[in-house]
């Protein structure tokens, strides 16, 4: 069966790369996934009685775990760490974390990272969430300067990719301290998903449909509509962000609202968003400890954040 046709890139931001066999057997592997299971997940979600931090980077590094409100944060440290990470992790703001394959590898590089389990819908809404990832980043921030490192680094996954940005905008409009650069990968910045662009997208992204997000950012946003800015931070103001990378595959759903995030943000001050588009890779793909691809993001990563 042929694949599904992409929808023409934006304007500078022609998909780059060739996907490895195991980007292309994954594509495959999510589509076997019934639609009505990835709804149920994300509007029923599993609570599982976890170590916040796996206990083999215990054994090898510092860690803190600090309560903050309604949510923890646990704060992972190599020895020598010069840099700091602040990850927001994804799962449609409903799952938990399971990210620990990724971040390790951050550890790996001599990043200290602070994950942050935020409160998940839907037992909380944005109403907690956001202010709870508030103050947890002004106690990143105040534990960076302790230890001499400057302001962290911004990242977040998918739903942790809209929660980033729109951390962003809230320490903008405070005239707060700012990261020293944000990563979003894959990031969910438009719950409305509404556009021709992500209605069309919807038939290539193996995984996520709009229906099954939609119920996900509808227990998200609680009272409040999706077009909400802190729930849509993508089509809020995008001006005076700092410098931020996207990074996005062409089997997602949300290639096209990351282009649209890009193409905004080209028309503010004060905001230097690069996308970049890998091609035919599935939705998170950053994530997956199978994919050459992650191993080599780690790298791509470290180059960005040290030119």
């Amino acid at each position: 069966m042929a694949e599904p046709t992409a929808p023409a890139p934006g304007p500078g931001w022609a998909p780059t790369g060739t996907p490895s066999w195991q980007a292309r057997l994954a594509v495959r592997a999510f589509g076997l996934l019934p639609g009505a299971v990835v709804t149920h997940v994300f509007t029923h979600p599993p609570r599982l009685r976890t170590a916040l931090v796996p206990r083999s980077l215990a054994a090898q590094h510092d860690v803190v775990v600090t309560d903050v409100a309604a949510g923890r944060v646990a704060t992972v440290t190599p020895a020598g760490a010069r840099d700091h990470v602040f990850f927001l992790h994804g799962g449609a703001y409903t799952l938990q974390a399971q990210h620990w394959p990724f971040l390790g590898r951050l550890l790996g590089r001599g990043y200290a990272v602070s994950l942050v389990d935020y409160p998940l819908a839907p037992e909380h809404t944005v109403d907690e969430t956001l202010p709870m990832v508030r103050e947890s980043w002004e106690q990143a921030l105040a534990a960076a300067a302790r230890a001499g490192r400057p302001a962290p680094v911004l990242m977040g996954d998918s739903a942790g990719g809209g929660l980033s940005l729109a951390l962003l905008q809230q320490l903008r409009d405070e005239g707060a301290a700012m990261p020293r650069a944000s990563v979003l990968l894959s990031p969910w910045v438009d719950a409305v998903m509404g556009d021709a662009g992500t209605v069309a997208a919807d038939r290539l992204d193996p995984l996520l449909s709009r229906r099954a997000l939609h119920g996900a950012a509808r227990l998200y946003a609680g009272p409040h509509g999706l077009d909400d800015p802190r729930v849509s931070p993508g089509l809020a103001d995008l001006s005076g962000l700092g410098r931020v990378l996207a990074l996005v595959g062409t089997r997602e759903l949300f290639w096209p609202q990351c282009e649209r995030l890009a193409e905004r943000a080209a028309q503010v001050e004060g905001t230097d968003l690069e996308l970049r588009v890998r091609e035919g890779l599935p939705h998170d793909w950053a994530l997956f400890p199978g994919l050459p691809e992650q191993r080599d993001l780690v790298d791509e990563l470290a180059a960005w954040l040290t030119d």
